[in-house]
């Protein structure tokens, strides 16, 4: 080929690749396709299956989902099961079903066959002569179902009392036989369920870690559940504005009222208890806890060989936590193991993890030395050693292997942006980084321990799949995602850090630049906040783990900037923990620093800052348009905590303790206080059926803003929770970001 035809053929290709980087996001990209094909792609249903060295995911064949394993051992890759081979079977045992066009979630349990769910029912797949069978079947009204593989049970919850199928061999007949009526024998264990008596569903409104209700024996043979009691709770009633089909597109008329029980803080809280069922002996016993009745009953565990159930007692302050044995049979107290206190808060999220059936020994999840870290335990309670040390947090254990000898586990960096997979030697204790490429590392062990899949992103790695053997090793590249974005215009996503005002810690930032950024040109900024606990905005991730709509808005020559404030979460407890008593304090003083850093470019406008955040982020949102008045000049708050007074008592007291003993704290925290402030266009945001921030957070501001005279813009979506999904989100975001090119 000749250097002139070289020439023309590299311009065409230069040229068709600068036109398809010329495309801009929509609002309704950013919404609709951030999760799907603008997010990079991914080997779906990635996972092990027992018993062999495969793993599986689901792939696509002309446009159609297949089933694929891979062996660990050669790389040997095999589609075994197509989705109109599941369908068709499906059918052939549901008559009414119009089958599938996408595999359910599906979990194996040996090299020939996988459980799924489908519309309350739970079925087995035999790939061996592809057929269905059912496992389980719940009333299509159930909720909270939970089920246990190691026996076939499967619990529920119906009108607040507690429901599992007692005989798993019962024969369970297709859902929609017997006009769609349930034909598995199902046992009513608790029957005095009522508005103010629940069994069975997460307590303590899901703090804790508490993710669900029920809790399985190892083998199935007994089953913890909660009872919750909310007599003493005030019923709040929540406006149900939903459309009425009788009445065509009209809304019910007059418009009913939903109660739910809300505890504010300060104020009485639910009370909780632990019951426990034996199904050989068809026995239902309470556990017998002693103490407070509003204390929080958490991380409940059972032993290896059932005979004990364990849990992490704490105090209504917030400052104790014990950790307790009882006896299965009884419910009869016997010891408590460990006591931990802290100053401010103690917080079990992670239940006991017993290595293997080793009754004898477990581990324990802790922040006593600042970081969230491993501790290994006997059955009496005492502390045997540490495990892991060091500055970085402790997530999660991931397996060990059959042997008991080698674990593994996640864990983040010191500064919070990574994430690695660790091996720990237990005999040893040394913890060995897998792979030490920066960015997101996620991690499943096969079953043998000798294998890892592992997933990794960062703001230059979309998302990656790797094979790995157990010292870390790659063995392959499974898959490598392209960048989705790759026809849209490129916004440049950077990471730093800086240092807070009070220069004692680094703050984590991310700033998303405009396509083709200059540096002599003045740009708007939007800076987006949350700042809580239990939250990172900022990590080594694709975009930097921003929002679409971030980049999205970057795309429309905004700079979009957001700060990890002191108070979020995998950097420590002394960082999250210093704004104990002070909620709206040392994070606005760490936005401020934020702030300090933006006027200091020469290409920031700093007459045009703007700032948007959801829950706490509404709260902080608020919080920096009134006590900064002078900063900011637009503000979009959703879903935003006015007074900490009308917010729950799990999650309120435990960061502030309660209003009667903390005056100060909850009136300088009060929104209301600082309205009269106000100066720059503030647009409010709610759901009038949010049942955490309650309707009344943004009503009661507005209300105050009405007897100060100060102009603030207000937006409601009716029949929405907390945020606004769905189709509305759509136009949700299409009303903030008009907000801000109007005002901004």
């Amino acid at each position: 080929m000749s250097k002139k035809l070289i020439l023309i053929v590299l311009s065409a290709f230069l040229g068709l690749n600068l036109g398809a980087q010329n495309k801009l996001l929509t609002v309704e990209d950013a919404v609709l396709k951030s999760r799907t094909t603008l997010a990079p792609e991914r080997l779906s249903q990635l996972q092990w299956i027992p018993q062999s060295n495969l793993f599986s995911y689901v792939g696509k064949r002309q446009g159609n989902e297949v089933l694929i394993t891979q062996n660990a051992v050669g790389l040997k890759r095999d589609t075994i099961l197509t989705i109109e081979e599941f369908s068709f079977a499906f059918r052939n045992l549901e008559t009414k079903s119009k089958g599938m066009g996408r595999f359910p979630f599906i979990s194996w349990i040996n090299p020939s066959s996988f459980r799924f769910m489908y519309s309350n029912a739970y079925y087995l797949f035999n790939l061996s002569n592809k057929s269905v069978k059912v496992l389980a079947i719940a009333p299509k009204d159930a909720e909270n179902l939970d089920f246990d593989p190691a026996s076939n049970r499967l619990a529920y919850t119906q009108y607040n009392n507690f429901f599992v199928n007692d005989d798993p061999n019962s024969n369970p007949r297709p859902a929609n036989s017997d006009n769609g009526q349930i034909v598995n024998k199902f046992d009513e264990i608790t029957k005095d369920g009522n508005p103010n008596i629940s069994y069975g569903k997460a307590a303590h409104r899901n703090e804790f870690g508490i993710t669900k209700g029920t809790f399985f024996s190892p083998n199935g043979n007994r089953i913890a559940f909660y009872k919750l009691m909310e007599s003493m709770v005030s019923d709040y009633p929540l406006m149900n504005v939903k459309l009425n089909d009788t009445l065509g597109d009209k809304l019910s008329q007059p418009t009913l009222f939903e109660n739910i029980k809300y505890p504010m803080a300060g104020n009485r809280s639910h009370q909780a208890k632990v019951m426990l069922y034996d199904f050989k002996k068809k026995r239902l016993l309470e556990v017998q806890t002693t103490g407070d009745e509003e204390q929080y009953y958490t991380n409940i565990s059972w032993s290896p060989d059932e005979e004990y159930v364990y849990i992490a007692v704490v105090n209504r302050d917030q400052n104790e936590m014990k950790l307790q044995q009882f006896d299965a049979t009884t419910g009869a107290f016997i010891r408590t193991l460990f006591t931990e206190t802290h100053a401010k808060y103690v917080e079990p999220e992670k239940s006991m993890y017993f290595i293997g059936k080793d009754a004898s020994k477990f581990i324990w999840f802790s922040e006593r030395d600042g970081y969230n870290h491993m501790y290994l335990y006997n059955n009496k309670g005492e502390m045997l050693k540490q495990l892991t040390t060091g500055k970085m947090t402790v997530l999660d254990i991931l397996a060990t292997d059959p042997k008991g000898t080698q674990l593994f586990y996640q864990a983040v960096s010191e500064n919070g942006l990574n994430k690695y997979v660790y091996k720990l030697d237990l005999k040893s204790g040394v913890s060995t980084v897998l792979n030490k490429l920066e960015g997101q590392h996620n991690g499943m062990v096969s079953e043998d321990g000798q294998f890892i899949l592992e997933q990794l992103s960062s703001t230059s790695i979309p998302k990656r799949y790797l094979l790995l053997d157990q010292k870390g090793k790659e063995i392959a590249i499974l898959f490598n995602s392209i960048n989705p974005l790759r026809e849209y215009k490129e916004c440049t996503v950077k990471l730093f850090s800086i240092p807070s005002t009070d220069k004692q810690v680094a703050l984590n930032c991310r700033m998303i630049y405009p396509p083709n950024f200059d540096s002599t040109k003045k740009y708007p900024v939007i800076v987006y906040v949350y700042g809580g606990p239990h939250a990172q905005m900022i990590t080594n991730n694709w975009l930097g783990q921003a929002d679409m709509w971030l980049y999205y808005m970057a795309q429309q020559g905004y700079i979009t900037f957001t700060l990890d404030n002191r108070g979020s979460m995998n950097r420590g407890l002394e960082f999250e923990n210093a704004t104990f008593r002070n909620l709206g304090k040392v994070e606005v003083e760490d936005q401020l620093a934020g702030v300090s850093y933006l006027t200091k470019q020469k290409y920031v406008d700093t007459k045009r800052l703007g700032v948007y955040g959801w829950s706490f982020g509404g709260f902080m949102t608020t919080s920096l348009m009134t006590k900064t008045p002078d900063v900011y000049k637009v503000g979009v708050a959703g879903g935003a905590v006015i007074d900490w007074r009308m917010y729950e008592i799990m999650y309120t007291e435990r960061y502030m303790d309660m209003p009667q003993t903390n005056p100060e704290g909850y009136h300088n925290a009060d929104l209301t206080n600082f309205a009269k402030d106000l100066k720059g266009k503030l647009l409010l945001i709610h759901g009038t059926n949010d049942n955490v921030v309650l309707w009344q957070h943004t009503l009661t501001y507005l209300k105050k803003c009405v007897d100060e005279g100060v102009m603030v813009d207000y937006f409601v979506y009716p029949g929405h929770e907390h945020n606004v999904l769905g189709p509305d989100r759509v136009h949700l975001m299409k009303k903030i970001t008009l907000y801000f090119k109007e005002n901004l």
